[in-house]
């Protein structure tokens, strides 16, 4: 389990860092806003070799929850300090559907990023070296 919480933590901020580079590079629709936690649990998923699917579910869900409020307090920080008003906050389907669909991949990272990890061949182990020789006396 303490394994699974490193990779979240490591996950929110890769996701964190990859949409901020997204940011600059392009605009994502908000109906792709799930991709930089996406990819950022699979990767870290695998990279921790987290085998079981409850640490997996760990990790992708704290990248998800993470990430999303750091991002959401970076731009409420950003409008205060530019003195701007609060971009105005309109209901539509997709704030409606957003939480679900995060939700749901998530679940669905956490399994790629599991079944992954499983198929992932297992270090290779250098071979016993034999003890060091002491010298005569």
């Amino acid at each position: 389990m303490d394994q699974s919480i490193k990779a979240g933590v490591y996950g929110f901020m890769l996701a964190i860092i990859i949409n901020l580079l997204l940011a600059s590079l392009l605009t994502l629709p908000d109906i792709l806003s799930f991709i930089p936690p996406f990819v950022a649990a699979i990767f870290t998923i695998y990279i921790s070799r987290l085998e079981t699917l409850k640490d997996g579910l760990v990790a992708a869900f704290m990248t998800y929850i993470f990430s999303d409020g750091i991002l959401g307090t970076i731009v409420l920080a950003t409008s205060y300090f530019a003195n701007e008003p609060y971009p105005s906050f309109n209901i539509d389907v997709w704030t409606m559907l957003s939480p679900i669909v995060q939700a749901v991949t998530a679940v669905i990272a956490g399994y790629i990023g599991v079944r992954l990890a499983q198929k992932r061949k297992p270090a290779r182990e250098l071979p016993p070296s034999p003890p060091p020789q002491l010298p005569p006396i």
